[in-house]
């Protein structure tokens, strides 16, 4: 196997974080806050510990599979780039540590699951929420880090630079909601809940077949040739 398919298959393992991230959304039990009751709080983990269990398997699977991706991301974008690579390192430092504040997010989630009617305490919620919102911000930072290397190299093309730059601002709508109350804007908010994901998967979709297809190709410059 040549090394050109090699890193095909490498980039081509953020297939296995979009499909994991899919099926795990399908374990989705609504959602807790810290200003829930201490009692709700206990019965939600009680009536769903499995279905979270399972969903956060599968999200630890699929920070993996990214892991493997953000890798492969980080050398194609770095040729492109060239020089230093300073932006490619940043995507990638950035991804790693979103997915590392993931993992310690997902770490309370099964806690929590696994104290079933013990797990009434609206601090640990409160302190497992704050975690998946920080961790909107490295990935904003990453998502804006790969706009700048597309716009620059051409390596992924512009309109994936514009989706990159839409979803990097959308992962900063619930760190930002950290200061409000209320309201969909808040880190709780409807809109914050809703927003930033689907934008992530699908720039996500995009970025892995886009890089899987470009893998040994000729490099685009931007003014559209190619050397």
């Amino acid at each position: 196997m040549d090394a050109t398919r090699l890193e095909r298959w490498g980039a081509a393992s953020g297939f296995g974080a979009i499909l994991a991230g899919a099926a795990a959304m399908l374990f989705e039990r609504g959602a807790l806050s810290a200003s829930d009751s201490a009692s709700r709080i206990a019965a939600y983990y009680a009536d769903n510990q499995d279905a979270l269990r399972a969903q956060a398997l599968l999200f630890v699977l699929g920070s993996g599979f990214f892991l493997w991706f953000a890798g492969s991301l980080r050398s194609f974008l770095a040729r492109a780039e060239q020089g230093s690579g300073r932006l490619s390192m940043v995507a990638y430092g950035a991804g790693v540590a979103s997915t590392v504040v993931t993992f310690v997010a997902l770490a309370f989630q099964l806690g929590l699951a696994g104290a079933a009617r013990d797990a009434g305490q609206p601090a640990l919620v409160g302190t497992m929420d704050a975690l998946f919102v920080i961790a909107n911000l490295p990935l904003a930072v990453m998502l804006a880090a790969v706009a700048v290397v597309s716009f620059r190299t051409a390596a992924l093309p512009a309109w994936l630079g514009w989706l990159s730059a839409v979803a990097a601002l959308a992962q900063l709508v619930p760190v930002l909601g950290i200061a409000l109350d209320g309201g969909p804007l808040a880190a709780d908010g409807w809109l914050s809940a809703y927003l930033p994901y689907p934008l992530y998967a699908l720039w996500l979709a995009c970025t892995v077949i886009l890089t899987v297809a470009r893998l040994g190709s000729p490099r685009p410059l931007p003014d559209g040739r190619r050397c």
